[in-house]
């Protein structure tokens, strides 16, 4: 007896899911900068993050949307999925959404930037920086309140 559950072939349609919140996907060919504001390119994160929990991908994209809508690539969908997954997972959606709103991403970024310059800087290194430096910056606003 299959215990699984049962789901379509080829999973969540991503495009279909990001248009709901108002984001589009592109190929990576068409990508420029600066980028335009609910503008993903690829998509290839959101798909990964979707299978782990939908949930948690959609009240991702609307707290990158009310932070900064420009701000949809890997690195942020990462440590901001990684972050709500630590900080909100006993708490509600719009407390996140109103959490984020309040904060400058594109700042939080390169303050993180700066933790991981050098030789052995990599991708995984940045996500872990960036969702510090979102946990200093809201935790200290909750604080604040």
């Amino acid at each position: 007896m299959n215990l699984m559950r049962s789901r379509s072939p080829n999973g969540i349609n991503v495009h279909r899911f990001l248009e709901g919140y108002g984001v589009r996907i592109l190929p990576y060919a068409e990508k420029r900068d600066p980028r335009p504001a609910n503008v993903l390119y690829g998509g290839r994160t959101v798909a990964r993050l979707l299978r782990k929990d939908a949930d948690r991908t959609g009240l991702t994209v609307r707290c990158i949307q009310s932070s900064d809508p420009s701000c949809f690539d890997s690195v942020y969908l990462i440590a901001v999925y990684r972050f709500l997954q630590v900080h909100f997972a006993q708490r509600e959606a719009r407390e996140a959404v109103s959490a984020f709103s309040l904060i400058n991403l594109p700042l939080a970024r390169q303050r993180a930037q700066r933790l991981c310059q050098g030789e052995g800087g990599s991708l995984a290194k940045m996500t872990a920086a960036l969702a510090l430096e979102l946990a200093h910056e809201i935790l200290t606003e909750d604080k604040a309140a």
